[in-house]
């Protein structure tokens, strides 16, 4: 009874509080991160130092992301680590104005590897509490509900972020991030208890072995290589629009954005219920990302030069290419998760996507989209990730039959050995 009641005292987190984080989070991230290489360039900023800038930058949030997210379940909470995190993140990028550092290179470097490393904490983190809330008060809530609402910043900050950034100058990047990252903060201050859930907290010491499996190494495998196919999509799209289309406008590249972010929506709200009732049905969603990403590139080679705002009939797509990839990946990945170790799993999980793979993506696909004979240009690059993405498809689906086939065998074995057993043992 003592144990009931403890437990029933414990503050929930209100479930809005994680709707609020995702919008706000999102919103305030499409303010600065989408334009801090406009504002490299303004102040001077070479291409070389600019690429050795957001290579360090990502590097700096994969491993802030695997390092909080272990100080997240060694505390057994969030919300100090979410609040200091931010706090620190959002004081340290305002250095960037600075005089002294806009003129060198190397406090640059620093004030943005820093301010990486403390900002890193919002997705990855976020994204676990979603996770961990919902299965701590069974709600019929899914995380799709959640995630549903990153989109919503991001789609409706892009639209508009532009503008105020063209109204009131570059540095109304800096200012519009920290005002709705205040209003971020004091939804957490207020609003998020402290405690999370009190089984996790108990959960045994996870060391790096319980890891080490098949099914992990498999997952993060196919993981990796979708964000290599996607990165040439997520971080290319609006160069190709705006180098081999005529006279592309400025509102096509934020209205394409929109568009994916708009699709993403009734994706997250509904994909769930694919595999509601069959846990089975992760891979086949994965699958199906696959094929429709493939689809995607090759209808990107379809578009006539002369008119680029056929490309709003394809982005919605991104409903499907990510969002359902999202939701399905997050999903399959606490299922394999170690006990207690949902945080760490969902920093691995961001960190190997949009770090890593999103990082090497780029390096990869920066060379190959230049056009012949420097490069590969992007209609062939579009033709080469949906014929890589579709092998790949074909070989991880090979990989996850042997799998089944081995763990039946070995299921089929154990009974097999245990029948004589139950033959000789004497009935009551």
């Amino acid at each position: 009874m003592a144990a009931m009641t403890d437990v029933d005292a414990r503050p929930h987190t209100p479930l809005w509080t994680l709707k609020a984080c995702q919008l706000l989070g999102s919103a305030a991230w499409a303010c600065f991160g989408r334009f801090i290489n406009v504002f490299w360039s303004d102040i001077g900023v070479t291409r070389t130092e600019v690429g050795i800038l957001s290579l360090s930058n990502l590097v700096a949030a994969f491993i802030g992301q695997l390092f909080w997210s272990m100080v997240t379940d060694r505390l057994g909470e969030y919300k100090r680590v979410l609040v200091g995190t931010s706090l620190a993140g959002t004081v340290i990028i305002f250095f960037n104005m600075v005089p002294a550092v806009q003129s060198s290179f190397w406090l640059l470097a620093a004030v943005s590897v820093s301010s990486s490393f403390f900002l890193s904490t919002g997705g990855p983190i976020i994204d676990a509490m979603c996770v961990s809330v919902l299965k701590e008060q069974e709600s019929e809530e899914q995380y799709g509900d959640q995630r549903l609402w990153c989109a919503v910043g991001w789609g409706g900050m892009s639209l508009i972020a532009g503008q105020l950034i063209d109204t009131f100058g570059i540095s109304f990047m800096f200012w519009g991030f920290a005002s709705i990252q205040s209003m971020y903060l004091s939804v957490c201050l207020f609003y998020m208890p402290m405690a999370k859930d009190r089984g996790q907290q108990n959960e045994q010491t996870v060391s790096l072995k319980q890891f080490l499996t098949f099914d992990v190494a498999w997952f993060f495998a196919n993981l990796f290589v979708y964000g290599l196919a996607m990165s040439v999509v997520e971080n290319f799209l609006l160069v190709f629009l705006n180098e081999d289309f005529d006279n592309t406008p400025k509102l096509l590249l934020g209205a394409s954005t929109a568009m994916m972010c708009f699709f993403e929506v009734p994706v997250f709200k509904y994909v769930e219920k694919v595999w509601a009732n069959n846990k089975d049905r992760l891979t086949s969603v994965l699958m199906a990302c696959k094929v429709v990403l493939a689809f995607r590139c090759i209808c990107y080679t379809l578009l006539p030069a002369s008119n680029p705002w056929l490309v709003l009939l394809i982005e919605p797509l991104h409903g499907f290419t990510f969002a359902a990839m999202w939701s399905a990946t997050v999903e399959y990945g606490q299922r394999i998760a170690p006990p207690g170790c949902v945080a760490r799993m969902q920093a691995l999980v961001n960190g190997l996507y949009s770090g890593v793979a999103m990082g090497l993506g780029t390096a990869m696909w920066g060379p190959l989209v230049m056009q012949p004979p420097k490069g590969l240009g992007f209609w062939n690059c579009f033709r080469l990730d949906a014929a890589a993405i579709v092998i790949w498809g074909i070989i991880w689906q090979m990989g996850l039959m042997i799998r089944r086939r081995s763990t039946a065998a070995r299921s089929a074995a154990m009974i097999t050995a245990e029948q004589p057993l139950a033959e000789i043992t004497p009935s009551a």
